[in-house]
């Protein structure tokens, strides 16, 4: 696989060979790995150049140079020489490199990443440019690079996912999934970033079988937010079972639904292609970026109410999922484990697609502090949580990589199998993002590999808000 240059000098353009969804088939079952969701051994450990799937999220912009991200993005981590690099869609050349730059691991895995390069697009092309550079951003991997966060500095937190190969389920594995929420949307001219908590998916199940190119989802269930009333379903839902083709792209092994199409290049004009696009990595954790609509409507044929993008799996930008756990999680040692993570308030949209949503925030924060902690919020269940953000959003001023603790997620009942459709976010005033607040919310719960995570999405009456936590090394 080739892997983004970190150089000043120029843009690194793939062949079209290795363009976005140019789907060669991604090998046979002879030397694959099937991958039971609670028991997938690690992969091997690599600490060289892994490459990474990441789905567009609400307020993904060009660090000082204000222009919006849109479309899917591979990430390049290189434990091995501590360099990472960012990269976009952009024809005719092909993936361009955006940021890349140096990281080092202060403490509890987590990355510091400095930029050495941005690159603008001044005049119709991309160049590099190495003043006004943003400040570090951050990343958490997971075990043997299987995965993890990312949030470089200006944009919010997105996903990775190191997808390897194409999965192999001879039977069924189900996950859960939550939507990766757009900006509450306001103004005239939408755009592919919003999401409507009281009719469009806010969490979900599906089963997933495969033969070799082919995947095949079946059993797709969406629910809207449960604490914002409504039918409890979305007022669109997909069609079930939906089939997709997995090959290798230079987003890695990626699944394409629908697969009956095969797009050998975004669009013109476009770096969202309009397919949805699924990764899975070798301990279960999957994202989607839910493609687009056509460009010259911005919604998809026989949809209605019309929708933007192809409803597979999540609204909003795409969706995050876990492997279902096999039976109820011990809550003790779920609320006992320490977490390092992203809180991520997606904002409201004005359609302005030179502006990041007004109001969003992405911070770092950490997890697992006990409840009497000084600065804690007062919260009475015996399900709940503490951590909160980090001093100016600097870790290496917080005694032990530990920060703050402003903010409280009670989890509540455990209503499914990792499963918490009734938790409760609780900021107090000194967190980063503004007042105090307290809002409903969703929870999805379980381990990638041996590792604890939880990922949660609410809603607060003015803008969504997601929370994604991995256990801490």
């Amino acid at each position: 696989m080739q892997k983004c240059q970190f150089t000043q000098d120029r843009l690194v353009s793939l062949t079209a060979a290795l363009l976005i969804f140019a789907v060669t088939g991604c090998g046979t079952k002879a030397n694959s790995t099937t991958k039971p969701p609670d028991t997938t051994p690690p992969v091997a450990s690599n600490p060289g150049p892994r490459t990474y799937f990441a789905p567009y999220v609400a307020g993904t912009t060009n660090g000082n140079a204000i222009t919006l991200l849109t479309g899917p993005k591979i990430y390049t981590v290189d434990d091995s020489s501590n360099k990472f690099s960012q990269s976009i869609f952009a024809l005719p050349q092909g993936p361009q490199v955006i940021n890349a730059g140096t990281m080092t691991a202060p403490q509890n895995g987590l990355l510091s990443l400095t930029d050495t390069v941005n690159y603008t697009k001044p005049g119709g092309s991309y160049v590099p440019n190495t003043s006004n550079l943003p400040n570090p951003g951050f990343a958490i991997e997971l075990p043997d690079q299987a995965g993890g966060l990312v949030q470089l500095a200006g944009q919010p937190m997105s996903p990775l996912v190191a997808a390897l190969q194409c999965p192999v389920l001879a039977s069924a594995q189900t996950w859960q999934f939550l939507t990766i929420p757009g900006g509450l949307y306001v103004g005239e001219d939408q755009i592919a970033a919003t999401w409507n908590p009281m009719t469009d998916t806010a969490y979900g199940t599906v089963d997933i079988t495969s033969d070799g190119t082919s995947v095949t989802l079946t059993n797709i269930h969406q629910y809207t937010l449960p604490s914002v009333g409504g039918s409890g379903v979305p007022a669109q839902q997909p069609s079930s079972p939906l089939t997709g083709l997995c090959g290798s792209t230079v987003l890695g092994s990626t699944i394409s639904v629908p697969g009956q199409e095969i797009v050998k290049n975004p669009g013109t004009g476009s770096g969202t292609p309009p397919q949805a696009t699924i990764g899975i990595g070798p301990t279960g954790l999957m994202v989607e970026h839910n493609g687009a609509g056509d460009p010259s409507t911005g919604t998809l044929p026989n949809t209605s109410p019309a929708l933007e993008y192809n409803n597979v799996l999540g609204a909003g930008t795409g969706a995050i999922g876990l492997p279902k756990p096999s039976s109820a999680l011990d809550t003790g040692a779920l609320l006992g484990t320490k977490y390092l993570g992203f809180v991520y308030g997606a904002g409201v949209s004005d359609g302005n697609p030179s502006a990041p949503p007004t109001g969003w925030s992405s911070h770092l924060v950490s997890f697992g502090l006990p409840a009497t902690t000084s600065g804690c919020p007062s919260v009475g269940s015996g399900t709940t949580i503490y951590g909160g953000d980090f001093p100016n959003d600097d870790p290496s001023t917080a005694p032990g990589g530990i920060g703050n603790c402003d903010v409280a997620i009670d989890l509540g009942s455990q209503d499914a199998a990792g499963l918490f459709s009734n938790a409760t976010v609780y900021f107090t005033s000194s967190y980063a993002a503004g007042k105090a607040n307290s809002f409903p919310a969703v929870a999805i719960a379980g381990k990638l590999g041996n590792n604890y995570t939880i990922f949660l999405l609410g809603f607060d009456s003015t803008q969504p808000w997601a929370i994604y936590l991995l256990q801490s090394n």
